[in-house]
């Protein structure tokens, strides 16, 4: 990503100036090891919604007359891989503004599948959502 072309060309600055033509001084890479924790805290809202959804139905399913397939996916990852493709075709044709907007109705479309599952209808508001 950018932030490893960033780390790559401060450390072959480094090298031109600080320690010419030694070989293994710094490593090869940009070194970030806080990255993947940045990137799970910064999550798209509507990524986790799907991820969360999938999470749940997968639950639900066991006792649904119904498998995978009915809801147009294999497993549960097809099913959350074909939501997030699906967000991320939507998000490039929405503008600024809508992005935000979606953004928001995600996050309160998380806050409801909390309440759901906290309350126990959260398979019942599934499957009237994706079966009935």
């Amino acid at each position: 990503m950018s932030l490893r072309i960033f780390g790559q060309v401060a450390q072959s600055v480094e090298q031109g100036t600080e320690n010419p033509r030694v070989g293994g001084s710094t490593p090869s890479l940009a070194t970030i090891l806080a990255l993947p924790l940045l990137v799970a805290c910064q999550a798209d809202p509507c990524d986790r919604l799907c991820e969360r959804i999938g999470n749940r139905l997968s639950e639900c399913i066991v006792d649904w007359p119904i498998g995978w397939e009915d809801l147009d996916a294999t497993s549960r990852q097809d099913f959350q891989d074909s939501c997030r493709d699906g967000w991320s075709e939507q998000r490039t044709a929405l503008e600024p503004r809508q992005v935000d907007d979606a953004l928001e109705q995600c996050e309160a479309g998380l806050t409801e599948l909390v309440e759901m599952r906290r309350d126990g209808t959260v398979c019942d508001q599934l499957r009237a959502l994706y079966v009935d």
